[in-house]
């Protein structure tokens, strides 16, 4: 049969008292240990998932952005085109007219330089016919007389 004598008693009341203070002191902190580290984890987890979705909403965002820019981009460089096309042609314009005028002041020149030359060999004409004519009628009436009738003959 089964005696019960002290020694089981204190037996058994060691035994409640280690569990008691296995339960104060090492049950119940490393309990709440493992419950922080369990709720810092989540938090930890809910962080990084909030910072993903942020991130990809940053990426959307930026790739919006960028499209936006080409597209602007594109723009630019669209009416820059046309802009030195619309510049090229004023250009080009420009230089046929100053063309033109170059061509107008060349042929006036030229004219006026025919003009001259024509006189200047009517003149030289006139002076050579008076002479000639002098030398074959052997008398010199008067020069001045001779060279306007002469060049009156030229002219017409």
């Amino acid at each position: 049969m089964i005696s019960i004598d002290y020694t089981l008693i204190v037996v058994i009341l060691n035994f409640i008292l280690l569990l008691v203070l296995l339960n104060a002191f090492l049950y119940k902190p490393l309990k709440k240990f493992l419950t922080e580290r369990q709720q810092g984890i989540a938090d930890d987890i809910k962080e990084t998932k909030e910072a993903k979705m942020a991130a990809q909403e940053y990426i959307v965002k930026q790739e919006e952005e960028y499209k936006a820019a080409q597209q602007q981009i594109h723009k630019l460089m669209e009416q820059a085109r046309k802009e030195a096309e619309k510049r090229s042609d004023e250009i080009i314009k420009q230089a046929r007219a100053h063309e033109k005028d170059i061509l107008v002041d060349t042929e006036k020149r030229l004219e006026h330089e025919k003009q001259k030359t024509i006189q200047s060999i009517e003149a030289e004409l006139s002076v050579a016919v008076a002479k000639i004519a002098a030398k074959i009628i052997g008398d010199n009436i008067d020069e001045k007389i001779d060279a306007d009738m002469i060049s009156k003959l030229l002219k017409s």
